[in-house]
């Protein structure tokens, strides 16, 4: 008995040493996972301080007095397949100099960002207010805001009914067994080291793969691509002619116009980002590539986006809100540089993010906006 407390003694210590060692050399932000918590507002929200995010639930050290500029999004912002420093609010900060605070989280989307515009960004007295905009999904997800949470009523269009119902969340009591499963990834990190090679992308891919989800595979030795698509799952929320997306676009729109409207009252820049889909950015090569499985379905989803994009952009244009498109950018950077994981995943990588902080660092160096604050 002795020698057996003994060797779990030891195991027991050296798991505690290597987890000290794995949180000095690796950012535990990187690698904890944050417990997500029912919001009557917001759908869900990050509980403060899990997974080595800050006290407000977000992918931060901490939360400052006051930050330069404050950026606002879904995953894209957040910034999915690559560390909190390689997400382009973090490489943003590091070109300009300033405090940028990430006020994002991943299947949010433009109702969402309204509420935090309003009820956070302000809190740190910004210079810049940034919102990411992805149009791949934040027009359903705004309609699905919008119609499924009675908070957000006002928004809806009266008399609109929609031609489907949507369910309301299941709520799932959490067994002991869940809490255990969960207690390793939110608070160790040499766990999710292990762990994260075969529970990654793709494992996740595989498992699309298995449940007979449609992914297209595309490689070009030439410009060293390697890409996979989900076209057929892209087009659902990115149709126009469902009148489900076309409700969201007109939410989506009528938010963004508000918040404009809230900076100038504040004195306060505000800018949109407009985050292209996957599909778009490699339009080169996919569009009307008759070798590729359902060609036409990847040429719903471009011929969508860049409608919607038009629209967008004259929406903006005409009322005044300052917007940035890096669409053309990420075009000709996909040509020499690899800006996504090699898998179907449609985030970009490390390369992906300082590109679209690079442009949006020039834009503010040209336009002199979010110049420290003075207060």
């Amino acid at each position: 008995m002795k020698k057996f407390v003994l060797v779990v003694f030891s195991i027991f210590l050296s798991l505690l040493i290597a987890e000290g060692v794995s949180r000095i050399i690796f950012d535990p932000i990187d690698y904890l996972k944050p417990r997500r918590v029912p919001d009557n507002i917001l759908g869900f929200k990050l509980l403060p301080n899990t997974g080595a995010h800050d006290s407000w639930g977000y992918r931060n050290k901490s939360v400052p007095s006051t930050a330069d500029i404050v950026t606002i999004g879904d995953s894209h912002t957040y910034g999915i397949s690559a560390t909190a420093s390689n997400s382009w609010p973090s490489i943003l900060g590091q070109l300009t100099g300033k405090v940028v605070y990430n006020l994002s989280l991943s299947n949010y989307g433009p109702v969402e960002y309204f509420y935090l515009f309003k009820n956070k960004a302000f809190k740190l007295n910004p210079s810049l207010v940034i919102v990411g905009f992805y149009l791949g999904n934040d027009l359903k997800n705004a309609y699905n805001s919008a119609y499924k949470n009675d908070y957000w009523r006002e928004l809806r269009m009266p008399g609109f009914i929609p031609k489907e119902k949507i369910n309301e969340d299941k709520v799932v009591k959490d067994s002991l067994i869940d809490h255990i499963a969960d207690w390793f990834p939110s608070h160790s990190v040499l766990y999710r080291i292990i762990s994260r090679p075969f529970l990654g992308d793709e494992v996740r891919q595989l498992r699309r793969l298995l449940r007979s989800e449609e992914i297209i595979f595309f490689k070009n030795k030439e410009h060293n691509i390697k890409a996979g698509f989900m076209p057929s799952a892209r087009l659902q929320a990115f149709n126009l002619e469902d009148p489900i997306v076309e409700e969201g676009l007109r939410i989506s729109l009528e938010l963004f116009s508000k918040m404009n409207d809230i900076s100038k009252e504040k004195n306060i820049d505000f800018l949109v980002l407009l985050i292209p889909a996957k599909e778009t950015v490699f339009s080169e090569f996919i569009e009307h590539n008759g070798e590729l499985p359902s060609s036409n379905v990847i040429d719903k989803v471009i011929s969508n986006e860049r409608q919607a994009n038009r629209l967008v952009k004259s929406y903006f244009s005409e009322r005044g809100i300052a917007f940035i498109d890096v669409q053309e950018v990420l075009r000709n950077a996909a040509h020499s540089e690899q800006l996504y994981p090699n898998n179907f995943g449609e985030h970009f990588n490390k390369n992906g993010y300082r590109i679209v902080a690079r442009t949006i660092e020039r834009y503010i160096t040209q336009n002199n906006k979010g110049s420290s604050n003075s207060n």
